[in-house]
């Protein structure tokens, strides 16, 4: 079997990379119950449900998993000829980036005289080319005419060599390969009828012999019996796993489910194994398949797992809005979608009622699976005591599945933070441990749990209207706080519609709480993955943002949380779980001083900060200018460099000069200058932020983007300035404030202007146009007036008419 090598790989990737930003998880979406609760799931893994073409591909990963068929015939290989797995595998299976020659097996054969075995290798190798399309590269090569294998010899040989050997091991194989070469050959009648006579007979059969029986399905499927290559393909899919995958794909393919299958079924347990196949099928509704399932065969291997897909399955509809759901599986028709969407909360009930039957089934009882996938559901269906009450009957029930023991720990965690409208000591005793157990996870799952609960939980202690993770997306008309929701499952009555926000008064412990909540749920804070990025999920918030829109009060809150030498055992876990230090504390404290412009504040709050930090990255890079130089106003020397610390020091400065003298001019100026540049277009933004993008959306009420208090400070200067040059200088960069806000207006008009119909994109453009046409003469050429009429005399304005584009625009009347 080939493998792409790694620096294949990394061309793919470089290449993905090149085209935008890649998902942690290609099978991500918003799910919270774990296909990992089911029996048997990591026999069955690629089968769970998800949107892309088999769940968890490995092929992006540096050491993808090894087939089962390559692992099984390896260890088969390296018994017979008593050499190691290592030996066998490396000339048995090639990979690209190793294209020595191995004869490692070959050599072991022959020194032990097994030259039947040695003779077998070779014809195996030479089908093996011929069933890749290889047997005749030379001729391929140098454009000659390529010859056909001659099937009909091949197959002489392989039946003599058959009939001679007494090897079981090789015997078995012979009789594989003679079905597989007559089906090569599109015999495949000849192929069946080998089948009977050499693989049917065997006594005991290998996984070889599902490999032949897997060749026969195939040959079945081109001589028409579809049926009967229906049947066969269930069955390997259940109890072959060196050829699930293929069976799988043999599946997918068929026309259709065939009801006339069941009647070559043996018994009820191959009758359960076609259903089971079937169900795991794309698009294919489960439930019908689950019923039949679990009249047959109770016990069948993939009955917990097929619940586990639809209830993911399910969650995907139920969560998507129906915007969204036109722009996933593509080949479906459309109406099936809506059909759907629409019937995702009836489909939850059904299951919910399927799950609760199977948990008292005499069968199926002594697993906490359906308990817990009822719970959950209860839970959806906003019934939190009956989920409650049956993750208690799931709890009692004991497994070896850890992947349903985290699943219960999972919805225990989430129920503990929706049980009372506060956050009580007895809540937060409860939830620390399960806290500490699911953070920075990279199953995005358990990272939609973890950072739900991480929400919630902040929501609570602030006092907040909590958002419900849970609720049924409804898109633009979806209501989705706990305060106001209603919808219920059917007989389930709602008690997060009765939730009121709490009217407390949010206290500072409880408000650094919430942000250590928000922060813990973001991805900056997630796993980090094997390439140095981090696992980032849909549901994770940003740290950066956070911080970014934190008043600096409520950060000193939270440092008074971590200054304190709480007993609380909550507190010491909680400040472990988030791992914050002073120098981090105190970092941002810093800038969201600075940018409530307290700069005094600011400067103090660094302080704190271990002097060496400004000597490194990313201060090195991105704070190298003189931040009090702008546009050759302001400091001369460009180049002088600053700390954030000397420039909190000297904003604060300069803004007492101002409160000592406010005609003073200069420092008015420098005040503008040092603001202009920690703001989202000056060359010092590191101040404030830790990271910068041409992408960012403006925040209109955010003074990083508006620039309000730099034309503040330079309107100042304009004013007290004592020589009409220096103040054309100052309104010059006050009009250039000015620009900034107007051009962020106008992107908000048009921001999602041409995803309309195009009959109302030139009616709403022309709206547009006027609006901005209008506001620009009446609110945002104040400056560029001042300087046309009062600083028109000026050699300044005369500079401006000469070498500003936008000054020129607005005279010409643009």
């Amino acid at each position: 079997m080939l493998h792409l090598s790694n620096r294949t790989k990394s061309i793919i990737i470089l290449l993905l990379i090149a085209c935008g930003p890649m998902p942690f998880d290609y099978d991500e979406f918003k799910s919270f119950f774990s296909p990992e609760s089911a029996a048997n799931e990591a026999k069955f893994r690629p089968y769970n449900f998800t949107t892309q073409f088999t769940y968890d591909s490995d092929v992006w990963t540096e050491n993808p998993n090894i087939d089962a068929a390559q692992i099984e015939n390896v260890k088969a290989w390296a018994k017979y000829a008593g050499i190691s797995e290592a030996v066998v595998s490396k000339e048995l299976y090639v990979s690209y980036d190793d294209d020595t020659h191995k004869t490692g097996l070959s050599d072991a054969l022959k020194n032990k005289g097994k030259t039947e075995a040695l003779a077998y290798l070779d014809l195996a190798k030479q089908i093996e080319a011929i069933d890749n399309g290889n047997f005749d590269d030379a001729a391929i090569d140098t454009n000659q005419q390529v010859v056909k294998p001659d099937f009909d010899a091949l197959l002489m040989d392989i039946q003599a060599k058959h009939s001679q050997t007494k090897d079981i091991f090789l015997k078995e194989r012979l009789a594989y390969q003679a079905v597989k070469v007559a089906d090569l050959a599109e015999n495949p009648k000849k192929s069946i009828e080998l089948y009977e006579k050499l693989v049917k007979p065997i006594a005991k059969k290998t996984f070889i012999s599902d490999w032949a029986t897997s060749r026969m399905a195939g040959a079945c499927m081109h001589a028409g019996d579809t049926t009967k290559a229906y049947y066969l393909f269930s069955q390997l899919f259940i109890n072959a796993p060196t050829r699930q995958s293929a069976a799988y794909l043999s599946l997918k393919y068929s026309p259709r489910f065939h009801e006339e299958a069941l009647k070559l079924c043996q018994n009820d347990t191959e009758k359960a194994n076609v259903y089971a196949a079937t169900a795991v099928l794309p698009f294919q509704d489960g439930l019908p398949m689950l019923e039949k399932m679990r009249d047959l065969d109770a016990k069948n291997p993939l009955i917990e797992f097929v619940m586990a897909r639809e209830i993911n399955k399910n969650e995907k509809f139920f969560f998507s809005t129906s915007e969204e759901m036109v722009y996933t599986f593509w080949g479906v028709d459309s109406l099936k979608k809506v059909d759907w969407k629409a019937n995702a909360h009836t489909y939850f009930e059904k299951l919910l009622a399927f799950n609760l039957e199977s948990a008292e089934k005499e069968n199926l009882k002594d697993s906490p699976f359906w308990y817990t996938a009822a719970s959950y559901l209860a839970f959806i269906g906003k019934d939190l005591e009956k989920a409650n009450e049956l993750l208690q009957k799931a709890k009692a029930i004991p497994t070896n599945n850890q992947g349903i023991k985290d699943q219960i720990a999972i919805q225990e965690m989430i129920f503990l933070v929706n049980e009372t409208p506060d956050v009580t000591p007895k809540m937060e005793a409860a939830v620390i441990p399960l806290l500490e157990r699911f953070a920075r996870s990279d199953k995005f799952r358990t990272a939609n749990n973890f950072n739900a609960t991480c929400k919630i939980l902040a929501a609570k202690y602030e006092g907040l209207t909590i958002n419900d993770e849970f609720s049924e997306n409804q898109g633009s008309n979806s209501n989705t706080s706990q305060k106001t929701s209603t919808k219920t499952l059917g007989w389930f009555s709602s008690c997060f519609g009765k939730k009121e926000v709490s009217n407390s008064q949010s206290t500072p412990e409880n408000v650094a709480k919430a942000f250590i909540m928000k922060v813990l749920a973001s991805y900056q804070q997630s796993k980090k993955d094997e390439y140095g990025g981090n696992a980032s999920f849909l549901s994770n918030t940003d740290q950066y943002a956070i911080e970014d829109s934190t008043s600096s009060q409520n950060i000193s809150y939270v440092i008074d949380y971590f200054s304190k030498k709480s007993t609380n055992d909550f507190d010491k876990r909680l400040q472990k779980l988030a791992g914050f230090n002073n120098d981090y504390l105190y970092m941002v404290l810093g800038r969201r001083a600075l940018a409530e412009h307290r700069y005094t504040e600011a400067a103090n709050a660094w302080q704190h900060i271990d002097q060496k930090t400004w000597q490194n990255e990313p201060f090195q890079t991105y704070l190298d200018v003189n931040p009090f130089s702008l546009n050759g106003q302001g400091d001369a020397d460009a180049e002088q460099k600053v700390t954030p610390l000397s420039f909190a020091t000297r904003m604060a400065s300069l803004e007492t000069k101002v409160k000592q003298n406010p005609n003073d001019s200069e420092s008015w100026l420098l005040l503008g200058c040092g603001t202009y540049n920690m703001s989202y277009y000056g060359n010092s933004w590191i101040l404030l932020r830790r990271a910068w993008s041409s992408y960012e959306k403006a925040n209109t009420k955010d003074d990083y983007y508006t620039y309000d208090k730099a034309l503040f400070y330079f309107d100042k200067a304009m004013k007290t300035s004592p020589k009409p040059e220096l103040a054309a200088k100052a309104c010059y960069l006050a009009a250039t404030c000015q620009q900034i806000k107007y051009n962020m207006i106008s992107a908000k008009m048009y921001d999602g202007l041409y995803l309309l119909p195009e009959d109302e994109i030139t009616k709403k453009e022309a709206e547009i146009k006027q609006t901005l046409a209008n506001l620009r003469k009446e609110n945002y050429s104040i400056y560029f007036n001042l300087l046309k009429t009062k600083y028109g005399s000026t050699t300044y304005e005369e500079q401006l008419i000469d070498e500003c584009s936008t000054y020129q625009d607005y005279l010409a009347g643009k």
